[in-house]
């Protein structure tokens, strides 16, 4: 005669707390997922802010006229491009600062920052001014 054990397998009750743990856990581990994904595009978005900021320096050393800025001058703002992971309300600012020997600057300095907008953990962003600035002097030389 055959005899069937009727015990095998997991009770409702079994199973649902063992669903209960694991949605515990992952509850655990949700606010440490979301400060990985913030402070990733956190990083993608600082590097992508050095590039701007580096190619508009480049660009204002080799095609502004610094021969007739003779105190200090704020260019206009340039948004981060369409393409950008950058928040739309990040700005490109360029300031271009004579550097005077008697009346007539030897040197100009030109200061190129991103202004840009930071999540943070907890969900709320910070106004970032200061993290991306890059100064280059360029002298006054004869140039052909």
């Amino acid at each position: 005669m055959l005899i069937v054990d009727s015990k095998k397998g997991l009770t409702l009750i079994e199973t649902v707390l063992a669903i209960a743990i694991a949605a515990m856990a992952a509850a655990m581990l949700y606010p440490l997922i979301f400060m990985i994904n913030a402070t990733s595009l956190s990083n993608q978005q600082k590097l992508e802010a050095d590039s701007l900021a580096m190619d508009r320096i480049l660009e204002v050393f080799n095609t502004y006229n610094f021969n007739e800025t003779l105190s200090e001058t704020i260019l206009d703002p340039l948004p981060p491009p369409e393409s950008s992971l950058l928040p739309d309300d990040s700005e490109i600012r360029t300031h271009i600062r004579p550097l005077l020997a008697g009346d007539e600057p030897y040197a100009w300095e030109i200061v190129v920052s991103v202004a840009r907008h930071r999540l943070m953990a907890g969900g709320h962003k910070t106004w970032l001014t200061n993290d991306t600035v890059y100064k280059v002097t360029r002298y006054r030389i004869e140039r052909n």
